[in-house]
C-alpha cells in the first residue's frame, strides 16, 4: 500500500493511543496498590521519596538516563535517530501524570478481589498499548531501545536481555524502597504477575488482531505480499 498522508496519521494515532493505554495500565495497576511493572517500578518509588515531582516527570527522565546509557553502549555507532526516543518519553510521561489523576476518580479497591481486578485489567491494557504503539514502526521506548542495544551488543537473546533488565530495575527500586521506607513499596506479586502476564496477553492480542491493525495502518499482509 502507498503511504499516504491519511496513513501516516493513522499510525501516529495509534502509536499515541497505545501509549496512552499503557500509561492507563500503569496508573491502574497503581491503583491496585498490588505493586507495579517493573518497567515503572522506579518512577514509582522515586514519587514516593520525593511526592513534590510526579511519577510521569520521573518516567520521562528516567527514559532519557536510558537513551545515555544507550549511546554510551554505542559509542560512535550511536545514531542521531535514536534521539526522537526522547518525544515518545515525554508523551508517555505525561499520560501516565494524566490517567493517574483519571484514576484518581475510580474507587479505591476494597478487599483483595477488587484489587486484582484492577491489576489484571492494568496487566490487559499495558499490553494492549504496547501493541498499538509498536505496530506503526515509530521510534520505540528507552526501555525497549536498552534491552535491543544490549541484546545485540552483548549477543544476548532478546528475551534474556528483557528479563535481566527488568530483574535489574526492579532490583534497583526494592533498594531504593528499603533506603528510604524501610520495606517495600511498589513491589509486590502483583510486579511479578505484569512481568509475566503481560508478555502473555500480548501474544493473544497480536495473534487476534494482528492482521486488522496492519491493514488499517497501511502494511499489506503477508498473504497479499505473496499474492
Amino acid at each position: 500500500m502507498k503511504l499516504t498522508p491519511a496513513i501516516v496519521i493513522k499510525r501516529i494515532l495509534a502509536y499515541c493511543l497505545g501509549l496512552f493505554i499503557m500509561a492507563l495500565g500503569v496508573s491502574l495497576s497503581v491503583l491496585s496498590d498490588l505493586g507495579v511493572s517493573p518497567m515503572s517500578s522506579i518512577p514509582y518509588v522515586l514519587s514516593q521519596i520525593v511526592p513534590a515531582i510526579s511519577m510521569g516527570t520521573f518516567t520521562t527522565g528516567l527514559f532519557c538516563c536510558y537513551i545515555a546509557i544507550q549511546a554510551v553502549l554505542l559509542g560512535r555507532k550511536f545514531h542521531p535517530v535514536r534521539l526522537l526516543q526522547i518525544v515518545g518519553s515525554f508523551i508517555f510521561g505525561w499520560f501516565v501524570d494524566l490517567t493517574n489523576f483519571l484514576t484518581g476518580f475510580l474507587p479505591v479497591p476494597g478487599n483483595y478481589l477488587m484489587q486484582l481486578i484492577w491489576l489484571v485489567l492494568g496487566i490487559v491494557c499495558v499490553a494492549l498499548g504496547i501493541f498499538l504503539y509498536i505496530a506503526p514502526k515509530l521510534p520505540a521506548l528507552p526501555g525497549e531501545g536498552v534491552m535491543q542495544v544490549i541484546s545485540e551488543k552483548y549477543h544476548i537473546p532478546l528475551h534474556w536481555a528483557k528479563m535481566g533488565f527488568d530483574v535489574t530495575v526492579t532490583v534497583i527500586a526494592i533498594a531504593l524502597s528499603l533506603i528510604f521506607f524501610h520495606g517495600l513499596n511498589g513491589i509486590r506479586e502483583g510486579t511479578v504477575l505484569a512481568a509475566l502476564g503481560v508478555g502473555k496477553v500480548l501474544g493473544v492480542v497480536m495473534k487476534l488482531g494482528g492482521q486488522q491493525l496492519d491493514y488499517f495502518l497501511g502494511k499489506e499482509s503477508v498473504t497479499a505480499a505473496q499474492a
